[in-house]
């Protein structure tokens, strides 16, 4: 072929050339193709042609002419009558060409412009090669034939070589309908283009070769990007072998028609690694033998019509694939096997009506990753459908359809194993008619769908469910995990987990049978279902004769378990407890075996009970389960739980547990100056070095106060003390906040901003170190006062002072008598915290009976051996501090020693004459005030008993006006009465009443600044007078009534004032607020050394 195209016989130059006698060689060419010619070489330029083209013709250039194509149109339908035609570089444009007959085409690099090529055979074979061709908005026709008296002597095949052509809106169709000729076809690296749907390339095969050719007949086609390609195959002895590779359709069509005569044909294809918008495969007629094998694709759309032939679909990316066989023929040897796909839908449709009996058919679908799946199958002999291992990935957007749907199954074993199906809002399993079939489920797990997780209704059909688990599923009617309806066959339910599925009627499983039914291994946890109105609160309902056996049922929390139980039917459901009852834990089936059937009556108080609802603790009650599995409820200490409704089980606040919420939760301790638990990552241990060094501060201070008027520290000392008792916590965190927050940020932890801990620490530690503070202070000062009275039973003595340094000796204190009021300010002023801590800790409640608990330490216990102490201790010492302080104030009346003076001075130097026992009216007010506090646990009680105290206190305060100034008388007062009003505000949560709270907390201090910043004004006014005044000279003016006058002598050894009547030269006024009577004394029994 190469050499005739090279040893052209014409040559023709449309530009140069001339037609004479002798033109035609390179040297002379033609200047127009010549009639008759057969091997031509054509420069370019511009030819005309009307009937007849020469069968070879190629492009000739010569030297300096341009490149190109020689053009070549045609005026008339032209034939060609040959054996062979060979093109190459040439343009044929507005031609219909016959080509008749021959035995070899070769098409190279040619160019086709609105022409028609028809190539037709008959009874011969056909070498063909189009390659590098360019055919645009036209038509290629291939038409091979055999006539009815061929005698099949040929033996060389008909071969189509089809490779890297361009068809642009062009047909190309391919026909054989020999008999017993081979045929092989090779369509490569072809692009076409069409913008219609039109099929523009065909291939058709009509006849095929004899089956007892074995040379075979094949098709291939690679690496082509084709619009459309339809592939017809009507074959009269057999099929061809198709074979598609890497191709790019956005259509392709197969149609395979096997003739009733031709019962036994077979058919080898292989579609692999294509890329396919839409694949169809028709298949009519009988079954054959062979397999349609769909490999490595990616296909968005594919619809199988494969009547009696086998698939073979495998790795494919399909969008939508439709396997349809409904005309009745079964594949004659095996069923279909559609593996490791992904596909977002697939839709099959199976009915054997015409299959034969004997052969036993299994289509297997595993291994795949499938959005839905939509079947039907009915078959007049039994069938097996295995669905194995594939991964159910979803619904797609706003699909309402289930997971897995089978509307009708007939004579067909199912078998479904080893899914996973989740969140489908059209169900999970849906088998809606089965007659005469097997359905087995195992290793399944539905969840989270909506419409039901499996639901089957049979015929005469056997069901068995093994190792199923089923969660969250909901169905608006009946079953919401399993619904099984079955009329003459048995049911088998084995190894199932269902939890938490819903529906208004049996919500975990509906069995119905006239058959057996077996229930074992299955456990059934329930959901609470009493936000629908619309349930009956049903969990289990079985119809028919039954056996179960090892079935567990957990009700949801708080539902009891009623049962009903027959030989032929069983239903048991949770439902609440009625208003006014309850039930701790759960209704529950353990090993057959029922429990929690029953609902128990609602405390009296501190908790509500209302159908359908977990139990409401009330505002400020602790609610907890007794050992007995009833619920008990008490009060619960101040700031400790929930101040509004809550759940019984709930009622702790700021990060507290345990019993009436005395500890902390995980990773939480107890702090100071907060109610609530603090994290134990915000606890500093440096912390514990500030808290002992308290007391000292405290020593040193006390030690050098003054021991004038204390009426200020009393009043203002008892109001800070008792200001907190009397507000609920809330109240005192806002309060603490409002102050705090102007120095630290605030934090969102329910209780003040000024909350500190030094590490793990529970109540009792926290409140022996809080105990740290008081007695630290105490015992420094016992110490003190020890090494000071050790010190002056020692040391020596010294001379006495002269007596006109008497003046100066008024104005100081020896060490014992500073150590001793010191000691006695201290007790005074924390006898309340101590009283509180000690009653704090003395309190227990009894939570339930034999069963006692501190009050304020509900996880501590009431038989600890240290209360038996501390008990002792606190009795003997705190308790009768009152009657103490009496008997100390009558041993120290008349007293002539300068350290008794300032005790009575600190205990009853601030109250008038006939009013001197009121210190021990404070103390007593102080005990019953802690009292009150500690032991009254009802807030209503509480703030009545408080009322009552503190009006009775500010009753008697009046009636008796105690105090010797009007500003201790006043600033008393004033301190009562912003008591008394506090606790009327007390249990005032609305915000119109907070700045209520604030004037009256910060009322007495202001009034106290008010009355100290005075004393301090008159104090410094008096500095700038006279520090001494004249000797008096008669007796008369020594009693002048405007002052008392004393008069004494001081030594280092006797630093004390002694008393006499005799009056004395030197005088010195002394201030009313001293207490003494306006007597005149002289000094007598004072050791001297003069």
């Amino acid at each position: 072929m190469v050499s005739s195209l090279d040893d052209c016989e014409t040559y023709v130059d449309s530009h140069s050339g001339s037609d004479t006698t002798s033109c035609g060689d390179v040297v002379h060419p033609c200047r127009t193709i010549p009639l008759n010619s057969t091997n031509v070489c054509l420069s370019s330029g511009q030819y005309s042609i009307t009937d007849r083209l020469p069968p070879k013709m190629r492009a000739w250039w010569p030297a300096s002419t341009e490149v190109q194509n020689p053009q070549i149109t045609c005026t008339g339908e032209v034939i060609l009558p040959c054996d062979s035609i060979y093109w190459n570089h040439v343009d044929i444009s507005n031609c219909i060409i016959d080509i008749l007959n021959c035995k070899e085409i070769a098409l190279k690099s040619a160019r086709f412009l609105e022409t028609s090529l028809w190539i037709s055979t008959k009874d011969i074979s056909l070498d063909s090669a189009i390659s590098d061709c360019l055919f645009n908005h036209s038509f290629l026709s291939t038409l091979l034939s055999s006539s009815e008296s061929f005698t099949k002597t040929i033996t060389a095949p008909t071969h189509l070589s089809f490779i890297g052509n361009h068809l642009i809106n062009t047909n190309f169709i391919f026909e054989d309908t020999t008999v017993g000729i081979p045929s092989f076809q090779e369509f490569i690296n072809n692009t076409v283009y069409h913008p219609t749907e039109i099929s523009t390339v065909q291939f058709i095969w009509s006849g095929v070769y004899d089956r007892g050719n074995t040379t075979g007949c094949r098709f291939l086609a690679e690496n082509n990007t084709v619009e459309s390609l339809a592939i017809l195959i009507t074959p009269t002895s057999g099929t061809p072998d198709v074979q598609l590779f890497g191709n790019h359709f956005k259509y392709l069509g197969i149609d395979l028609s096997v003739r009733p005569d031709n019962p036994h044909g077979s058919l080898s294809a292989l579609f692999e690694r294509n890329t396919v918008s839409t694949l169809r495969l028709n298949k009519e007629g009988p079954a054959i033998e062979g397999a349609f094998i769909v490999r490595q694709n990616h296909i968005q759309s594919i619809n199988l019509l494969s009547d009696g032939l086998q698939l073979v679909i495998q790795n494919n990316n399909i969008g939508t694939c439709k396997i349809s066989e409904k005309r009745g023929f079964a594949p004659p040897a095996t069923g279909n096997t559609i593996t490791d796909n992904v596909i977002s839908l697939l839709k099959y449709n199976l009915m054997y009506s015409q299959a034969d009996m004997i052969i036993f058919r299994v289509t297997e679908i595993s291994r795949n990753t499938i959005s839905n799946a939509y079947m039907t199958i009915t078959a007049n002999t039994f069938t097996k459908l295995c669905m194995v291992d594939n991964v159910w990935t979803g619904p797609t957007a706003d699909s309402k359809e289930p997971a897995l749907h089978i509307p009708q199954m007939q004579n067909c074993a199912f078998f479904l194993r080893n899914s996973s199906i989740d969140g489908y809002r059209g169900g999970g399993i849906r088998i809606g008619s089965a007659v005469g079939s097997d359905i087995t489920f195992e290793s399944i797990s539905v969840s989270n769908c909506e419409t039901g997780g499996i639901t089957i209704s049979t015929e005469a059909s056997y069901v068995n469910l093994t190792s199923i688990d089923l969660y969250n599923n909901t169905s608006p009617t009946v079953g919401g995990a399993i619904f099984i309806s079955s009329q003459s066959e048995s049911i088998i339910v084995h190894n199932c987990n269902l939890i938490h599925n819903r529906s208004p009627h049996s919500s975990a499983l509906f069995l119905s049978s006239e058959a057996s039914i077996h229930v074992t291994n299955v456990s059934i946890i329930v959901e609470d279902d009493v936000k629908d109105p619309l349930v009956d609160h049903s969990v289990v309902t079985v119809s028919g004769q039954h056996d179960h056996e090892n079935v567990s049922l957990s009700c949801a929390e708080e539902r009891y378990l009623a049962s009903s139980l027959t030989p032929s039917s069983l239903m048991w459901s949770c439902r609440p407890c009625s208003s006014g009852s309850y039930l701790l834990g759960r209704g529950e089936v353990v090993d057959d075996v029922e429990r929690g059937n029953e609902c128990l009556a609602c405390p009296n108080k501190g908790v509500e009970c209302v159908e359908g609802k977990t139990p409401q603790g009330h505002p400020d009650y602790w609610c907890g389960k007794s050992r007995g599995g009833e619920l008990i409820c008490h009060i619960c200490p101040n700031g400790y739980c929930n101040a509004s409704l809550h759940l019984w089980n709930e009622p702790c606040i700021g990060h507290r547990s345990g019993d009436l919420c005395g500890g902390c939760a995980d990773n939480y301790t107890l702090g100071f100056l907060t109610s609530s638990c603090l994290p134990l990552d915000h606890c500093r241990p440096q912390w514990i070095v500030l808290l002992s060094f308290i007391p000292f501060v405290y020593v040193t201070v006390l030690l050098f106060l003054p021991i004038g008027d204390g009426s200020m520290w009393k009043s203002m000392s008892y109001f800070v003390q008792t200001a907190p008792l009397l507000l609920k916590q809330e109240k005192q965190n806002t309060i603490i906040t409002m102050f705090s927050s102007l120095f630290t940020t605030p934090t969102n932890m329910g209780s003040s901003a000024v909350g500190i801990c030094i590490g793990q620490m529970d109540y009792i530690q926290r409140e022996f170190l809080s105990l740290y503070l008081p007695i630290g202070t105490v015992v420094l000062f016992l110490f003190f006062c020890l090494c000071v009275f050790l010190y002056h039973k020692i040391g020596c003595q010294m001379p006495s002072r002269k007596i006109l340094f008497i003046t100066k000796a008024l104005e100081e204190r020896n060490m014992i008598s500073r150590c001793t009021t010191g000691l006695l300010t201290a007790f005074l002023l924390m006898y309340s915290g101590l009283i509180a801590s000690y009653l704090k800790l003395f309190f227990c409640v009894e939570i339930e009976p034999s069963r006692s608990v501190m009050y304020n330490a509900g996880t501590e216990t009431c038989d600890q051996p240290w209360r038996i102490a501390l008990v002792t201790i606190a009795s003997i010492t705190l308790l009768p501090s009152p009657l103490f302080l009496i008997f100390m104030r009558r041993k120290l009346r008349g007293t002539e020693r300068e350290t008794g003076r300032d005790v009575l001075m600190v205990l009853d130097g601030c109250y008038r004459k006939g009013r001197k026992y009121w210190e021990s009216v404070y103390m007593v007010r102080r005990l019953a005030i802690a009292v009150a506090y500690v032991f009254i646990t009802d807030d209503k009680w509480s703030a009545t008993a408080m009322r009552f105290l503190l009006v009775s206190a500010l009753f008697f305060h009046l009636f008796f006006t105690p105090f010797v100034t009007l500003a201790g008388q006043s600033l008393e007062t004033i301190c009562l009465l912003s008591l008394c009003c506090l606790t009327l505000l007390n249990g005032q949560l609305a915000g119109k009443y907070e700045f209520l709270f604030l004037i009256f907390i910060l009322f007495p201090f202001i009034a106290s600044s008010i009355i100290g910043i005075h004393k301090l004004w008159m104090k410094w006014k008096k500095k700038k007078e006279t520090l001494y005044e004249p000797l008096l000279s008669t007796e008369e003016q020594l009693f002048r009534p405007v002052s008392s006058v004393v008069s004494f002598k001081v030594t280092r050894t006797c630093p004390l004032l002694v008393f006499s009547r005799r009056p004395l030269i030197f005088t010195r006024r002394i201030p009313p607020d001293l207490g003494f009577e306006p007597k005149a004394y002289s000094l007598e029994g004072c050791r001297s050394s003069n």
